[in-house]
Order: C-alpha cells, then structure tokens, then sequence
C-alpha cells in the first residue's frame, strides 16, 4: 500500500546531505514531537511492507511544500487576524476572504499535484485538521479530501478545545472556519487522537474518534559502549565532569514547558549538594566537594516564544546555579563531524536525571523517551499524565500539579518550596542508591513497552490500513 503523510513539518529520514536549505536551526525543524511521531510511522509502515512518502514544508521531505510553514509571516498575520484581538491587517473582513482563497487555491494546487505525483491509497493527516495554525493548509487540505475522496487518518495531536489554545473568531468568515473545519467531518475520513481527554472533546462535537498515545521503540537504543561514548564525548564538549550530577530538560522552550521549575529545582538541589558529597552515585562514581550540580537544557527555541526565551534565561542567571544551553547543537540527526547530535537518544545519555516540569502535552513524547533511555524522572503531572500515563503504574518523582496563586516579577511560574524540596531530596536519595535507580528504570522501561511500544503503533497502522484497503468496498 502507498502511504503519504501530510503534517506541516518533519523530521528527516534518510541522509539530509544538503536536504536542509529552507531549515531555520534556531527553531524546532523535525524535533517537535509531532515530527518525531511521524518518523515512528515511517519507520513501522515500511517495516510492514507500505511505500511511504512525506510531505511537509522542509526540504528534506519527499514532497517539499515550503507553503506549509506555520511559523511564517503571512500564515501568522492571518491567524492573528482571523482569531486574534481583532482585523488589524486588513480592510476589513471581504480583503482577509480574498487574500485568504488566493493563498488557499495555490495551496490547493500543490498539493493536488503531490497527491496525483504519489497516488497513495491512504494519507495521514497529522494536526493539520486539528489545530488552526494554518487555516489556510487546513481548508485546502479538506477541500482535496473531499472532491478526491480518499481514505484518510487524521491524528490529532492537538485540537482546538485543549486549554494550551485559544482561537477566538474576529468575524463570521473566521467563525465559520472554526466551525467547520476543525475537523470537518466527511465519510472517507477516520479520526484518531493521542490522549482520552481529545476524544471526549471530540466525541462533545459529534466525531468519533478512537486513541493511539504517542509511541517509542523500546527495542532498539544504543547498545552500552556506545551509549557510554556519546556520554564522555558531550560531557567532554560541555566541560561537565564524570562525577557532577546532569538534570536534563529536553523539551522545547515555550511557556507551557514551564522549565522555569526546572530552574528551582536545580537550585534547592544545589543547597542539598552537601548531603551527596562522599556519597556512591547510581553508576559508581563518587559525588565530591568538585563535583556540581548542573542543569543542561537541550530543548529548541521556537520563534514566536523568543521573550519567554530570554525570561528563562535571566531567571537561570539570577538563580546562580551551574546550567548548560545545549539546544544549539540538537538536531532531528546525528552529525558528529558538525558537532550536532539528536536529542534521543544522544543527548539523553549525558544525563543523570530527567526533568520534566510541563504544564500541558497532548501527550508527552519527552516523558517516553527517559522511559526508553533507562533514566528517572521529575514530572510536573500534567491532565494527561494523569488521566492516561500514571495509571498504568509509571514511577516518578513528584512535583505536584499546582503552581502558586503569583507569577514572578518576570511572568514565570513557580511552585511551593515544599515541594521542591520533597522532590530534591527524592532525587538524590535516587541518584545515590544504585538498586533504586535500577529498579525505578528497568520498571518504566518495562510498563513504557507494554503500554506505548512499537507493538502498539503496529496495531494501529494495521487498523487504519485495513480500514482504507475496504473503504468504498
């Protein structure tokens, strides 16, 4: 069967030798965590045989759209007029229709020319049918669908009633966009969504839809020498010694990630370093009075989060703790000769301890891959991790799911020192006990591959493509 999958950008699969001229590296080209997803079904689909094809808005994809960038002016100044604080850019409503329908027709055209080029008898639709970021890929998109009629599996990662979005309509035609296309709603069309709380959402605007969490390979992860390698190597590049202690954050820089926590926590576990000096870490080296505590942050910047950006930043500074921006040498691959590495597994296998302090994740693809990478976790617990995660007995370190009532003087957020406190002294009672750190990974490790193993994204794929092998029969 041919596969296309359809999102606004991606992660490379193959060599990217010169495939990366429209890739911005300052933003989060092919590690967010839907482009990471995407790579997964790539991978499994041909696995079971399919001839799959991508398309997205990077060079590096089987079919380059440039168009479908989200994060470009145009597509910006439209979503800020259509549900912003109101029409700013326009004369008003008929000129935001207009400009609207030329952009969409063009669109439309291209991808009309991918569908023809490719002829997939299924195409997977990721978030584009869900989230108004790009109203003008969306509509096209759905237009295609149905004059074309054919299969399609939208999986939406984030839909428009989640609390981390809001769209409030400027005028009717923006209204009726909402309305009508997130997601619309035809027979060739199948609806699958990443969390419970979605399809309880989408169930409330008659669509059926049914849940495939986020997915990891938990089968194959750097074998133990290199593992090892990778480690000395970036903690060599980063001046980081063999006996300090690496909180990590590997989540990208918005504001819903909330790493300002991070931030505190290294600084209450720094006032506790004392209590680990003299003291066996988990893989036999010794906390000393050299050793540090540090923070390594590896998540990418996004553009339209610059300020939050430089916030976090100041508030790091102001903490005087020891932290590390490593997010400048992340890529969705690994080029050592460039000095750039992936983030999973690479980057992961520099750290002692994961810290995951997020506010909101349609899932959390951050969360599988500690799982996968045998490492501990701190985790803000989130709606979802909640309602979908902690209860198939994932073992974590606590950080509460209230902030306090006041941001800071910066804006940020922060939680009691109670709890930051609680959860430091967790974590080094972890890092210094060897049984436990083995324990509590092997035991995430094991529930990660029951719940959210390749197994499971294969039964899904096999599902969706039978359903298209019927479809119309």
């Amino acid at each position: 069967m041919k596969v296309l999958i359809i999102h606004f950008r991606s992660a490379p699969a193959r060599d990217v030798q010169g495939k990366h001229a429209n890739v911005d590296p300052l933003d989060s080209a092919g590690t967010d965590g839907v482009s990471l997803e995407i790579a997964k079904r790539r991978a499994v689909l041909e696995a079971m045989g399919h001839s799959v094809a991508i398309c997205s808005a990077y060079d590096w994809a089987d079919f380059p759209i440039h168009e479908l960038e989200f994060d470009r002016g145009e597509v910006v100044r439209m979503v800020h007029n259509l549900f912003g604080p109101g029409i700013m850019d326009f004369a008003g409503e008929a000129e935001i229709r207009s400009v609207f329908n030329i952009s969409r027709l063009e669109l439309k055209r291209q991808l009309g020319e991918v569908i023809k080029d490719f002829a997939p008898n299924i195409i997977f639709v990721h978030n584009v049918l869900s989230l108004p970021v790009h109203p003008v890929a969306t509509v096209s998109l759905a237009e295609l669908l149905r004059e074309q009629y054919l299969p399609c599996a939208a999986i939406h990662h984030d839909i428009l009633s989640e609390g981390a979005y809001k769209f409030t309509p400027t005028c009717n035609f923006g209204r009726s966009i909402l309305e009508g296309y997130y997601p619309p709603i035809m027979a060739n069309l199948t609806h699958w969504t990443i969390n419970t709380r979605n399809k309880i959402a989408l169930a409330g605007k008659g669509v059926k839809a049914n849940v495939i969490h986020d997915t990891m390979d938990f089968d194959h992860r750097l074998k133990p020498k290199e593992r090892v390698r990778i480690r000395a190597r970036l903690r060599a590049k980063y001046g980081i010694q063999p006996h300090d202690v690496v909180l990590f954050v590997g989540a990208r820089i918005v504001p819903n990630k909330q790493t300002e926590l991070a931030g505190h926590l290294t600084a209450v576990l720094q006032n506790l370093r004392h209590e680990m000096i003299g003291k066996t870490l988990y893989h036999g080296e010794v906390f000393s009075d050299e050793s540090r505590v540090i923070l390594v942050i590896a998540g990418r910047p996004e553009h339209a989060f610059i300020d939050y950006q430089e916030r976090l930043f100041r508030l790091l500074d102001e903490l005087k703790i020891d932290w590390i921006f490593a997010g400048n040498d992340v890529r969705p691959y690994r080029s050592e000769d460039e000095g750039l590495y992936a983030l999973y597994p690479d980057f992961y296998s520099m750290a002692d301890f994961v810290l995951y302090p997020t506010a909101w994740e349609g899932f959390g693809n951050q969360l599988l891959e500690a799982f996968a990478a045998e490492l501990p976790l701190a985790v803000f617990e989130y709606p979802v991790f909640k309602e979908d995660i902690a209860p198939k007995g994932v073992r974590v370190v606590s950080l509460g799911d209230k902030l306090l009532s006041e941001k800071d003087d910066m804006g940020l957020v922060e939680i009691p020192l109670e709890v930051l406190r609680r959860a430091a002294r967790e974590i080094t009672r972890i890092l210094t006990s060897p049984e436990e750190f083995g324990n509590i990974t092997k035991h995430n490790t094991a529930v990660g591959k029951e719940y959210f193993g390749f197994d499971v994204l294969r039964a899904h794929l096999n599902d969706a493509t039978q359903w298209a092998s019927s479809f119309g029969s």
